[in-house]
């Protein structure tokens, strides 16, 4: 006996017993609808009804007899086999109905048929006009059953059908399929080991003509018999849908639009229910989907509240049965579009257009998360506008799919975010910062999960940082000075900046990882603190100033900045050169051109005077400032008598005049305090409403901030302009030079040589 597939294996195990129940009693109801319609079925039917009236009478009845002896016997046989003995002994085919090879939805089936698959492998059999009309006749009398079953559950629904969409409501044989029942077992039964079979798909059954009504587009066929999408056709259906809401129209809809969104896959050899050979039918066609089937499903399915006030799920009462297969279609053929689309415009649109459909994937996971591991492809890698909309809609599943989705949200952003910041260029710079933004914007959805979340990343990157530091290796060294270590750092700064106090001033869960970002980011700076990573240091010391604006926490930072001024890099003469300034945002260590050049120097001191305005200025109305800035006035002055630097001690000499204009306003405003130092509530409430830009050292950093900003923004332009003539140069031989010199750049960045190792051992024996 061959082994069982793993497909029958689990058929046999979760819906055999209500498949064998289902189907005796769609042949009980079956043979129920022949007695009462005799006409159609012939005088077999009519004379089980209404009993002998002749001797040709009574002899059916006596085959009936002994049919219905035969059938109860049979099934007592079934009841002792086993559930291989079953499959082997074919039983399915004994059936007098045979299953249809697709779903027939005609926007009112309320019962969806499971596929066993255990006919798989059999070849199709031929059937001649009687047969095929015998059984359309029972496909008609099934769909019957199942309308009065509809008309049972749900009379206000078959009541509009009734006023609205009477033609739905007409058999005229027309078997669509819409869905495989493969997936329908996926979402319904939510098995993740599902999501390893590989997805099979029923082949369509080509519409069969029948009589047009009035209102009907007239469908051209192609040579190959298949019906071609026109552009009345389109506008037929939208019109129904518009002025209707009409599901014989939507169903008919979807099913161009699956046509259409599989239109350019070269792998599917499928046969769909029409076809499409024009661009501007197929853009009508999208546009028509996108814009008017939500609308249909939210007229049908309206947005409803529990008595607790929260939405309703949408997957819930018969009329969403009724939908399901649609929906589930529609949401399937969107995603398969918008992977196959390559125009961001196109794309931009139907992003925008699908974050209407997000409530209904409550009802589909594996969509829902295939969904959403393409929208992070697209935030990752798409035009701006894109990005952003991509953005958005993933924010929208996170509210409205449940936290589940958030937790998959809060992962992939991050993850995303963690890929995309391997190397930093001034390309990459803007989107990065954009990145950056949106994850901090979604880690503020929910505190308690992004807790969760950060404390795990934070730690990891805590993880790298001892490894570092214990192993003192190249390879350690390495996973921790890259650029995806320092943009982490910097995302989960920007995260605590941003939620660790909530509008009234009370701090989140997110506030208790200030004190480990801290510990990592101090870590980090001072594993190598040599003049070559002075870059990474000065980006650090950004990050954290930002925590401490945004807090109110006290980060002593001025001392890794004292520690520059004091290093040898700015003791010796420097080197004089022609090279450019150095971007300090676009690189973490300097190359050896740079290092001992004057160049560096200067850019160096610029560097730690406006560190070290802004991170004072934080402090301008605190009651400790006076003694806050004790070192560091001796560490200027000292510095100011012994630098031949003669711009940057001109800078630092007037930082030294505000610091001590404002430690002299902090002495007289702490005269007139009427509180003593033991009074916490005193102290923390002083100059509490002060503006700090009016305070002396205050206004002297609003004017620095002016001439930072302003320089940053001529760099721009000139980034801007660069980029535009490597566009224009990138045909020229001399292109493939300069994208090499790139990427010598780029690795001698991230390499580090022997004089960096020597240096970094003297550091740790000291």
């Amino acid at each position: 006996m061959a082994k069982a597939k793993k497909s029958t294996i689990k058929f046999q195990k979760n819906h055999l017993k209500g498949a064998i129940e289902k189907r005796r009693q769609k042949q009980k109801a079956t043979q129920i609808y022949k007695k009462r319609n005799p006409k159609k079925f012939g005088r077999g039917a009519q004379g089980s009804q209404d009993g002998s009236s002749g001797g040709g009478d009574e002899e059916e009845n006596g085959n009936n007899e002994g049919e219905t002896e035969k059938q109860d016997s049979g099934d007592e046989k079934t009841k002792d086999m086993g559930v291989d003995e079953f499959f082997n002994n074919d039983l399915d085919s004994d059936d007098e109905e045979p299953e249809s090879d697709n779903e027939d939805f005609a926007g009112i089936d309320t019962i969806v048929e499971e596929d066993d698959g255990s006919d798989a492998d059999l070849p199709p059999k031929k059937q001649t006009a009687a047969e095929k009309k015998k059984q359309a006749a029972k496909e008609e009398a099934a769909q019957k059953i199942q309308l009065d079953a509809l008309k049972e559950k749900d009379p206000e629904f078959y009541k509009y059908l009734q006023e609205n969409d009477s033609e739905l409501l007409d058999f005229d044989g027309e078997m669509e399929d819409l869905v495989s029942d493969e997936e329908d077992d996926e979402a319904e039964d939510g098995d993740e080991d599902m999501e390893d079979d590989e997805d099979e798909e029923m082949e369509e059954v080509k519409p069969t003509k029948k009589s047009k009504k009035a209102d009907e587009p007239v469908e051209e066929e192609s040579m190959d018999g298949i019906p071609l999408v026109t552009k009345d056709m389109v506008a037929t259906w939208q019109s129904a849908l518009v002025e209707k809401h009409s599901l014989r129209s939507l169903r008919r809809l979807l099913l161009a639009f699956r046509a259409g969104a599989h239109l350019h896959d070269a792998e599917d050899d499928r046969t769909y229910a029409y076809k499409i050979n024009s661009p501007i039918v197929f853009n009508k066609l999208v546009v028509t989907c996108l814009k008017h089937v939500i609308p249909t499903f939210d007229h049908h399915l309206p947005p409803q509240t529990t008595g607790n006030g929260k939405p309703k799920p949408v997957n819930s009462g018969s009329k969403y049965t009724t939908l399901q297969p649609l929906i589930k279609s529609f949401l399937q053929n969107t995603l398969f579009l918008l992977k196959e689309l390559t125009d961001q415009d196109m794309i931009y649109f139907v992003v925008r257009e699908s974050e209407k459909a997000i409530r209904y994937l409550v009802g589909f996971p594996k969509i829902a998360k295939d969904l959403l591991k393409h929208l992070l492809f697209l935030w990752s890698s798409a035009s701006d506008r894109v990005r952003i909309i991509s953005f958005l809609t993933i924010r929208t599943m996170c509210l409205q799919l449940g936290s589940s989705y958030l937790d998959l949200a809060l992962k992939g952003v991050y993850l995303t975010f963690v890929r995309f910041a391997k190397t930093t260029t001034m390309h990459t710079l803007p989107n990065l910062h954009l990145m950056q933004n949106c994850v901090a914007q979604l880690y503020g959805m929910d505190f308690d999960r992004s807790y969760q979340h950060g404390f795990v990343y934070v730690r990891q990157l805590a993880i790298h940082l001892r490894n570092a530091v214990l192993v003192k290796t190249k390879e350690s060294f390495k996973a921790v000075y890259n650029w995806q270590y320092l943009h982490c750092l910097g995302l989960w700064a920007q995260v605590v900046s941003t939620h660790a106090l909530t509008s009234a001033g009370q701090p989140t869960a997110l506030h208790t990882l200030i004190y480990p970002l801290v510990q990592v980011s101090l870590g980090a700076l001072r594993l190598i603190p040599t003049s070559t990573y002075f870059p990474l240091r000065f980006q650090i010391v950004r990050n954290l100033i930002q925590v401490v604006e945004n807090t109110g926490t006290f980060i002593p930072l001025a001392p890794f900045l004292f520690e520059v001024l004091e290093g040898g890099e700015m003791k010796r003469a420097g080197r004089k050169g022609t090279l450019k300034p150095l971007e300090w945002d676009l690189g973490f260590k300097c190359s050896k051109d740079y290092k001992g050049s004057r160049v560096y120097q200067d850019g160096v001191g610029e560097q730690v005077y406006e560190l070290m305005t802004e991170y004072y200025s934080l402090f301008s109305t605190s009651i400790s400032f006076p003694e806050l800035v004790i070192p560091a006035i001796v560490q200027l002055k000292r510095f100011i008598k012994k630098s031949s630097l003669v711009k940057l001690t001109k800078q630092f000499a007037g930082l030294v005049e505000k610091l001590e204009q404002n430690a002299r306003f902090i002495e007289q405003e702490r005269a007139k305090a009427d509180f003593s130092p033991s009074d916490a509530a005193g102290v923390s409430s002083f100059l509490r409403h002060q503006d700090k830009e009016k305070t002396p050292l205050g206004s002297y950093w609003k004017g620095v901030k002016r001439s930072v900003m302003a320089k940053r923004k001529m760099i721009e332009e000139a980034r801007k302009d660069r980029a535009e003539r490597e566009t224009k140069d990138a045909s020229t031989p001399s292109s493939g030079r300069n994208n090499k010199d790139d990427d010598e750049e780029e690795d001698d960045e991230e390499s580090m040589d022997e004089d960096d190792l020597e240096e970094i051992e003297d550091d740790y024996s000291e």
